[in-house]
């Protein structure tokens, strides 16, 4: 508690006597210190000793929340009897809300101050300057204001520092942040503008460049506006984005391009070709080469628009995508063109490329996990057994699934290297007792998660680094088990296999695997891949819960409505989950592979991902997804699964079987002609 907020209380609220004095104090000082009370309670699980406080601190929440202002200025004593309580900050917060006037400016202050940068504090102090701008209260708001408050507030504090006498040529280089901006900017920062046009501050190329941050944020129609800003002679730069940003195959219009100013048509070239390129990327080529030749581009441009070209043919799987990857992939391009590079040899079996293409690439990217492994089965394809091996023993020593395929391909069993993390009580016991700890706590027996995980991670980003594993283990120990995998993925100790992989539900993930003839071990993996085991998580799509499910998707696999607040249920949504997972399986064939692409991305796009022609080893299937995201969660299903199966005791080892499976052709996928459903043959 701040020195202002006890003095300022305890004047006007000084208890009868000695006594209750000691006693208040003693909690004050031990709610924002150590939190005393818990000091003594067990670790394994926080006892609930705040459970009275918590039905105060809700019902003094409610009646700030729903009182008038005047009422709530007579709930001091019921807000301040509750300055042990983990959340008394969040009272204090809402009461300043409540009665924010000029005349609270200095509890105000006193509260940023005490809280700054703690999760109660975010929003305050926007609300405040909000406040103080409406009431034009000048100083007091230049006082409070801090910079990255957001556009409109930042010009009313510039256009109040030029009132208060600072002088232009101070002032207005700010004003070059604000301009050169996508959208329109509020009414505020017009003055600031017309003095930083009249300054001559508004240059050509500051214009054109706002038209290119426009275009590229496909707001199309402030470019007319701007094109009004511009010299007779430059205004067709402007009428050139319009163009392209209409239609990208418009970049193909020589007229467009006269080249009087080359640098600035340039970057509206090489913004439509990359666009242009995943559309039509025999039009996006003929326009890079024909001004490539003119030396229009930069190095760097032209890597920008030879990765889009190239990624584009060699995802359509066209045969143009061996010439563009060998142009692409040049020191300076980007690290994913090597990658598509080695994926498309791969896939077209050219091994000993393969090799070359590793071989020459920059040491640092030849350590890194995959590399090694297509270095080792392209030595392996080419009879190079021996040097093959050496690479997959190395490997086979790491735990990632890199590591567990080279442990198959040379008949070991994967290594989890699992090495728990040291207990250390007192250090624990420390993270347990910090306010942001308790804070999160409570906020989660309040059922408010996003609050609770705010809290979290304003503890972890605190914490010093050698605390932060503790915070790890303390919350695998509380059952917060999203939290202990993100507290270890912080602090970087990764082998600590099974607090970064709970048994969590696990006696759920039992009964509904068991029902639906799933393995448990599959389930738990998509599990920890989807949320970590958050069973409130959402995503921006709207999937929702442990196995993060589309509200449809449990529909139609139940075959009954099922609303989103269901989904939030563990037992609920493993249930549709596991379900949904036995639907993919039935209709793949078991295939553990597709079917977890088809999780990720939907089992419609991965058969437009099956090959054309013959059948793919799955490993080389896999490298080939064209998503980044669907192949990286592919790898992580495979290797999660694998380790699960190792915690709960299993014997699956599922990577064997991948060296040796093929993802079949399109020309061997048929359907059922009664039930639909598909039927992979093996090839």
């Amino acid at each position: 508690m701040s020195g202002f907020y006890f003095s300022s209380w305890l004047g006007r609220h000084l208890p009868a006597n000695n006594k209750a004095i000691v006693t208040f104090v003693s909690a004050l000082v031990c709610s924002f210190s150590s939190f005393c009370a818990f000091a003594s309670q067990p670790l394994s699980l926080p006892d609930d000793i705040f459970e009275e406080d918590r039905a105060r601190y809700l019902d003094v929440e409610k009646k700030l929340l729903t009182y008038s202002k005047r009422r709530v200025e007579s709930l001091d004593d019921e807000i301040y009897d509750l300055a042990h309580y983990p959340l008394y900050p969040y009272l204090l917060r809402l009461k300043l809300e409540r009665t924010m006037s000029i005349r609270t400016k200095r509890d105000v202050k006193q509260f940023l101050e005490d809280f700054s940068g703690q999760p109660v504090s975010y929003g305050v102090r926007y609300k405040w300057l909000n406040y103080l701008a409406k009431n034009d209260y000048r100083s007091t708001f230049l006082g409070s204001y801090r910079p990255g408050m957001g556009a409109r507030l930042t010009c009313i504090a510039l256009n109040y520092r030029l009132k208060e006498g600072e002088s232009e040529a101070t002032i207005l280089p700010e004003v070059d942040a604000l301009w050169l901006h996508g959208q329109s900017q509020p009414d505020e920062c017009d003055p600031l503008f017309a003095k930083w046009k009249k300054a001559g501050m508004m240059t050509p190329d500051m214009v054109v460049k706002r038209i290119e941050i426009a275009a590229k944020e496909g707001n199309r129609s402030i470019i007319s506006y701007l094109k009004r800003q511009l010299p007779h002679n430059k205004q067709y730069l402007a009428d050139a984005w319009l163009s392209v940003t209409r239609d990208t195959r418009r970049v193909n219009k020589s007229a467009l391009f006269p080249l009087k100013n080359a640098s600035q048509e340039a970057d509206v070239i090489v913004w439509a070709v990359e666009k242009l390129a995943w559309r039509n990327p025999d039009l996006a080529a003929t326009v890079f080469t024909r001004y490539n030749n003119k030396q229009l581009f930069s190095q760097a441009q032209q890597h920008v628009m030879q990765r889009a070209i190239a990624l584009s043919y060699t995802l359509e799987r066209l045969p143009q995508a061996h010439h563009w990857l060998e142009l692409a992939d040049v020191p300076g391009a980007s690290e994913d063109i090597k990658l598509w590079h080695v994926s498309h040899l791969l896939r077209t079996k050219k091994w000993q490329e393969v090799v070359n293409v590793i071989e020459n690439a920059p040491v640092s990217l030849q350590q890194e996990e995959n590399y090694r492994y297509w270095k080792a089965r392209a030595l392996e394809a080419l009879g190079q057994t021996m040097q093959a091996t050496v690479l997959y023993k190395e490997l086979a020593q790491e735990r990632h699934y890199y590591g567990f395929m080279a442990s198959a391909h040379v008949g070991e069993i994967p290594s989890l290297a699992h090495t728990p993390a040291p207990r250390n009580t007192a250090a624990i016991a420390s993270v347990a007792r910090t306010p942001a700890t308790m804070r999160a706590v409570e906020f989660f027996r309040l059922d408010r998660t996003t609050e609770a995980r705010r809290e979290w991670y304003y503890l972890l980003s605190h914490l010093p680094e050698s605390k932060v594993t503790d915070a790890g283990i303390l919350a695998y120990e509380w059952g917060l088990y999203d939290q202990a995998i993100t507290s270890f993925a912080r602090s970087g100790y990764w082998d600590d296999v099974e607090r970064r992989f709970p048994l969590a539900f696990s006696d759920v993930f039992s009964e509904k695997s068991q029902a639906y003839s799933i393995s448990k071990s599959l389930a738990m993996a998509i599990a920890r891949r989807e949320s970590s085991f958050r069973s409130d998580a959402i995503s921006s799509v709207g999937a929702a819960g442990l196995m993060q499910l589309m509200p449809g998707t449990a529909r139609y696999v139940a075959k009954e409505k099922v609303s989103r607040n269901e989904l939030f249920k563990v037992n609920d949504n493993v249930e549709y989950g596991v379900q949904y997972l036995r639907y993919l399986m039935d209709k793949l064939n078991n295939n553990p592979v597709l079917v977890s692409a088809s999780y990720n991305a939907g089992w419609r796009k991965v058969l437009e991902w099956l090959p054309a022609d013959e059948a793919l080893p799955v490993d080389i299937w896999i490298e080939n997804i064209p998503y980044k995201e669907t192949r990286a969660y592919v790898k992580a299903v495979m290797a999660y699964q694998h380790i699960y199966d190792q915690q709960l005791g299993g014997n699956e080892n599922i990577f064997p079987q991948l060296t040796r499976d093929m993802i079949p052709s399109v020309d061997a996928v048929s359907t059922h002609p009664v039930t639909g459903t598909l039927q992979l043959a093996p090839q």
